[in-house]
Order: C-alpha cells, then structure tokens, then sequence
C-alpha cells in the first residue's frame, strides 16, 4: 500500500486500514497486517508498538498527537511507544517542527531486533560463568537425607520454553525416546529442529502420528521404519513425549494453538510416565507401518 500525505492518512484512517470492517476493500489488508502485528510481539514488540509501527510504515510521517488520535492511544503512552520505538531503532524523528516520526523498513527493522537479541543473548553468556562461580560460592544450608524421591512436575508455556525442554530431554536421553504427535506438532517439532536433534541422537526412537493416513514428506530426519500412523484416531489435540522412563512431557494445548499459548506439563513421576507408556505402547500396536 503505498505511503500518502499526512493530510490525506489524517483523513483516512479512522475509515482505513485498522478500522475496515468485513466486505471492505481494506478489510483482507487488515487481516494481514494483524498477522504482521502478532509477528512483531515475537520480536520483543508489544502490541501497541507494533500498532504504532505499522501506522507509521504505511500512513507515512506523522506527529505524536496525530499517531495518537489516529490510533485511539492516550497521549501520554503514544510519546512513550514513540521513544521506545526510537531507542529500539525501530523509528526515526525527523527534524522539523513539529516533529514527524517516520518507521524503518521492515527489513531493517527486523535485523535490528535479531541482533539486539543476539547482543543481550551474547552478554548474559559472558557473565553465565560468573554468575555460577558465585554461585558455587556460597554454601549450601540444605540437609541431605535419605528420604524417598519426590515426583516433581513443572508448567511450561510458549513455544520457546517447551521446545528448550525438549531439547534437554532429547540431549539427556540415554536409551529411548518415544513421541506421540499430531501432524501439526510433528511440523513445529521438524521446523523448531527437534526432529533433526531427535534422528541424530543415538538412543532409539519411536514417533506415532496421529490422526494421519500418511507421513509427512518431512520426515527424512528419522528412520520411517520407527514411525507409525493412526488414520482412525478420534481426536488431533493428543501429543506427548516419554524420555528414558524417568521423564515425561504432556501438551496440554498442543499446535491446534497458536505458538505463545501452547501449554505443556514436564513431570518425573513415575504413575504418570508409566500411563503415557502403556497409551503409546497400546498405539504402537495398532498403528499402521507405512515403509
């Protein structure tokens, strides 16, 4: 869409874009602006920000007090998105008064925010050894007994969380490792790289897509011979993973969610790792061998 006039973006934009209603022209660029919106909170946006961003990258330059009644913000919160945009490198302030705020191109934008990830990754990597030394340093009060071991359990949420999980389990794994998925998180799984890590891990795996009638064409990664399919499974939100019998991961909402509110439970208790083997077990029998 191409970038008009702050007289011509003032007039249309309580009619345009943010605001079109379906059977609108605008209404299915609406649809894919949200869908840029929702990306750019992955990148450490808010949704605010975000708005602001895109008001700015196809309205063109435009004041605060415009950006604000334009977008329904308080005052008072757009001035504070617009130098937070601005210390982020995300938006410029051009040198007139009064001062118009103009957005970066996208792909600046997004460069911009990827390498200041990798910068904070890079420092909290640096003081990681330190912060351990310290650590260490200190003793510890806690009074070690012989009790018997108690199950733990731990609520993950968000795909980056989960999927760090996962990797832990496979890179840890020392026997088997068996996963139960849909095909939808069989995709996640292939394009987050950990069915890469998984066929390259030297423990024996077994995988059951279901409900599914055939493989999907990205399963290169592991040997088809250790993976099955349930074309007559009744529900596709089922999806769990069983590591060694000693660990054991649960979706709660699975891919049929999206990304940052998929929901999982770790656990260590033996009656819960022990249910899901006998489920998977049960479903590795009466599956279909597809190689």
């Amino acid at each position: 869409m191409p970038r008009s006039s702050k007289s011509a973006s003032m007039e249309n934009a309580p009619l345009g874009i943010f605001s079109s209603e379906p059977g609108t022209a605008l209404y299915e660029q609406k649809n894919q602006l949200d869908r840029i919106k929702n990306e750019l909170l992955k990148f450490g946006l808010s949704a605010n920000q975000s708005k602001v961003y895109i008001f700015l990258g196809k309205y063109g330059p435009n004041t605060a007090p415009d950006v604000s009644k334009s977008l329904e913000l308080p005052r008072t919160e757009t001035y504070h998105i617009l130098n937070t945009l601005q210390n982020m490198g995300v938006v410029t302030a051009e040198c007139c008064q009064p001062t118009k705020f103009d957005a970066l191109p996208l792909s600046r934008v997004i460069q911009t925010l990827v390498n200041s990830e990798k910068e904070r990754v890079n420092i909290l990597l640096k003081n990681k050894k330190e912060l351990v030394d310290l650590w260490n340093k200190i003793p510890s009060f806690v009074v070690e007994t012989n009790e018997t071991k108690i199950d733990k359990l731990q609520m993950l949420q968000g795909a980056p969380q989960i999927y760090n999980k996962i990797k832990e389990m496979i890179s840890t794994a020392k026997e088997e490792f068996f996963l139960f998925c849909t095909p939808k998180d069989f995709s996640r799984f292939y394009h987050s790289d950990l069915i890469k890590l998984l066929g390259n891990s030297p423990v024996y795996e077994k995988v059951i897509i279901s409900p599914s009638h055939t493989l999907p064409e990205i399963t290169e990664e592991i040997n088809r011979s250790r993976i099955r399919i349930m074309p007559t499974a009744k529900v596709d939100s089922l999806c769990f993973m069983i590591k060694d019998f000693d660990e054991s991961l649960f979706f709660l909402r699975n891919a049929n969610h999206p990304s940052h509110s998929i929901f999982a439970v770790w656990a260590d208790a033996r009656a819960m790792i022990d249910s899901l083997r006998t489920l998977f077990d049960y479903s590795w029998e009466n599956s279909e061998i597809l190689y």
